[in-house]
């Protein structure tokens, strides 16, 4: 005993429908992983923005440290050349300190970027998986026979 063709067709529209409700919530997952994965690569660049900036203060206050020592060693405590190579220093640190900035700011800017992608994609793979299942149910009902013989064609400029 066979199965009518229309259980049939009934039984493809459920598995594709199951099949597109499967594959929404996969894709979800996925956009959430993405977004769980971007908290983390985030947090893991400001943890070493953090350690690099106190790295470079570190450093500077060394080289300070070092000069204000051989200024005290060598009688030089007040000269404009101490004072001099100290403020170098401090600015040179601002500078490093101010392009450490602009580049965590540009990591999270990317960082965002990918993250819309991967939300973006994860979309577009659902709404198509939506897209599928109505195609699948259109053409399961003869869907272009149906709607021919629902609306008459009307002319346009005498033509069909």
């Amino acid at each position: 005993m066979g199965l009518e063709a229309a259980t049939i067709a009934y039984i493809a529209a459920g598995t594709a429908a199951v099949g597109t409700v499967a594959s929404a919530q996969q894709q979800r997952k996925a956009g959430k992983a993405a977004e769980r994965q971007y908290a983390a690569e985030s947090r893991k660049a400001e943890i070493q923005n953090i350690r690099s900036v106190r790295q470079q203060i570190r450093e500077a206050r060394l080289a300070q440290a070092s000069m204000l020592n051989v200024g005290a060693q060598t009688g030089g405590m007040g000269s404009s050349g101490l004072a001099g190579g100290v403020a170098s220093v401090g600015t040179q640190l601002a500078g490093n300190l101010n392009y450490m900035q602009q580049i965590a700011e540009q990591n999270t800017a990317i960082g965002s970027a990918a993250l819309a992608g991967a939300q973006a994609t994860s979309n577009a793979a659902i709404y198509g998986s939506i897209g599928k299942i109505g195609g699948t149910i259109f053409s399961g009902m003869d869907g272009y026979e149906t709607l021919l013989k629902q609306t008459p064609l009307v002319p346009i400029s005498g033509k069909y």
